[in-house]
């Protein structure tokens, strides 16, 4: 009678064990153009599991809270991110002689706030506008009326990259605030989407972040079942064309 009970034991503990783990996903980007990164090497370094992302940048990987992955690829900083949760995380790997990284920031672990901290940061390197007193502007720049409108600023290379580094926080920005309210758990458990269909459904229905900011819980259920009641009518033809848009998406 005791070893049944043991091999039950053992076979609960193993179950647990496998249903703790989770499989954390991602896509990889490259910080200085924002695209896609191919065959990057993630590995966890809390147990042997270890992929690449694919054509898509996508990667997903076997791991628990607090596992710690680190990303490497030929020519790029070595970077790590520690698990916190499971939502969807964009990580971003900076070419080893690029000056423009963010000083002293893990690209691939910002916070929310880190983030809002270097658009204000960003935003004030970008702007190409600044007030002026009555009288002639100076130092080259162009008075119209109170504003002074400063064409160094506007046009230099380094307002450049700070607006499009502000641009590409600003859509990391957004695509946390969608991913936190719309995402695979609220969906499957309104409608029977799985697989294939439930990719294709958040691509097509995915909302803009300022509806997910002012819509209450209620307004955003119902607008995925209204989505779904749309999505079941589709036939073959048009589900192929968002599979194509996505694909050109991530490979422009």
């Amino acid at each position: 009678m005791v070893r049944p009970f043991i091999l039950v034991f053992v076979l609960l503990i193993a179950a647990f064990t496998v249903r703790s783990q989770d499989r954390f996903k991602g896509i990889v980007l490259e910080y200085k153009s924002n695209e896609f990164m191919p065959e990057v090497s993630v590995r966890n370094l809390n147990r042997s599991d270890s992929t690449r992302s694919n054509k898509a940048g996508e990667f997903s990987i076997s791991a628990v809270k607090d596992d710690i992955l680190v990303f490497s690829y030929p020519g790029y900083r070595v970077d790590s991110l520690v698990v916190t949760d499971f939502a969807l995380k964009r990580v971003y790997l900076t070419p080893i002689n690029d000056p423009r990284m963010l000083e002293e920031v893990n690209v691939t672990a910002l916070t929310n706030s880190r983030i809002a901290e270097e658009k204000e940061r960003l935003k004030k390197e970008g702007q190409f506008a600044n007030t002026v007193s009555s009288g002639s502007a100076g130092n080259g720049t162009q008075r119209m009326g109170g504003i002074g409108f400063s064409p160094s600023r506007i046009f230099g290379k380094n307002a450049r990259n700070a607006r499009r580094q502000y641009n590409m926080l600003e859509e990391e920005s957004n695509n946390r605030i969608i991913d936190a309210r719309f995402n695979e758990r609220l969906i499957t458990s309104l409608t029977p989407l799985r697989g294939e269909d439930l990719s294709l459904f958040m691509a097509k229905y995915r909302p803009k972040a300022s509806f997910i900011q002012e819509a209450n819980d209620e307004t955003l259920r119902l607008y995925i079942m209204d989505s779904y009641n749309e999505y079941k009518d589709l036939d073959t033809a048009a589900k192929a064309k968002i599979k194509l848009k996505e694909t050109n998406k991530r490979t422009k």
